[in-house]
């Protein structure tokens, strides 16, 4: 057996300027407002049209920089997959996420009014993201003494981070056309990050995924049906996330058994009994 990978190659110099850049970036998003073209499309013989905030763009800039960030830092370490590029792709998921989130969040809020929250709100985006990171990080060694414990927290990240996005778009009451997509490429790209602690080959980790992204996309365009508040339509997705993900990743494991389907199914009947009960009148 391999032995454990020392946490001192934590490269936490460039750990702490990434965060520090990041943080910077979401300020300036509190206070930029770059103008951004409306687009016209016509998709199915129906016209329609998308007009992004110039935060949108700011958001994509950060993914970008924390993507290059998390690249320089995982690669540092001595049991990444280096000759496997779509290993080291699935790490700078998680990251950029939290960064295109916090940025949405911040599009919310209301400066004048709110802005000692919004400034709570970066340096909380800033927590999460060294918390991820070096989740991440340690995640990479299986044979880690931490590993259990990193994998457990990075796991609760994603479902957070997911529950918040998924808020958060369901939120904007988007057309199907746009938040179906949105939504499923999110929770596909979640999907990846959690399957990868499987240590399956990656063909069959991606397939998985994009079906766990596809079958969110289905679920959300039902849910545009049904009048639920932004938080509880969120959470709605998420139970269905953690149910499509757990199953496939206990069939991953080979552990994937008929008590298995029963407890996930009373998770789900659970979690929508709950959601009926609290849905306002």
């Amino acid at each position: 057996m391999l032995e454990s990978t020392p946490r001192r190659y934590i490269p936490l110099d460039q750990l702490g300027l990434l965060t520090s850049l990041v943080m910077v970036g979401l300020t300036l998003a509190l206070i930029l407002d770059l103008p951004m073209p409306r687009i016209a499309f016509i998709v199915l013989g129906s016209e329609a049209s998308l007009t992004p905030s110039g935060h949108w763009l700011i958001a994509l800039l950060l993914a970008a920089l924390t993507a290059a960030g998390v690249n320089a830092i995982v690669r540092q370490h001595p049991r990444v997959h280096l000759a496997d590029t779509r290993y080291i792709f699935i790490l700078w998921i998680l990251p950029a996420t939290i960064v295109v989130t916090a940025t949405l969040l911040l599009s919310f809020v209301d400066v004048r009014a709110y802005g000692v929250y919004a400034l709570l709100l970066v340096g909380f985006t800033g927590a999460l993201l060294v918390a991820a990171i070096l989740g991440q990080y340690v995640t990479i060694d299986l044979n880690d003494r931490a590993y259990n414990a990193a994998r457990l927290s990075v796991n609760l990240i994603v479902y957070f981070v997911g529950w918040i996005l998924f808020s958060a778009v369901y939120t904007l009451k988007l057309r199907t056309l746009f938040s179906a997509p949105a939504i499923g490429l999110a929770a596909g790209l979640f999907a990846l990050e959690l399957l990868r602690s499987s240590e399956a080959d990656f063909g069959r980790t991606w397939l998985y995924a994009a079906l766990i992204g596809l079958i969110m996309a289905q679920v959300v365009w039902a849910l545009n049906y049904w009048n639920l508040s932004g938080l509880l339509g969120g959470a709605l997705l998420l139970i269905f996330f953690y149910a499509a993900t757990g199953i496939v990743q206990q069939y991953l494991w080979n552990r994937l058994q008929r008590i298995v389907l029963i407890e996930f199914a009373f998770v789900v009947i659970g979690a929508l009994i709950l959601i009926l009960w609290w849905r306002p009148s």
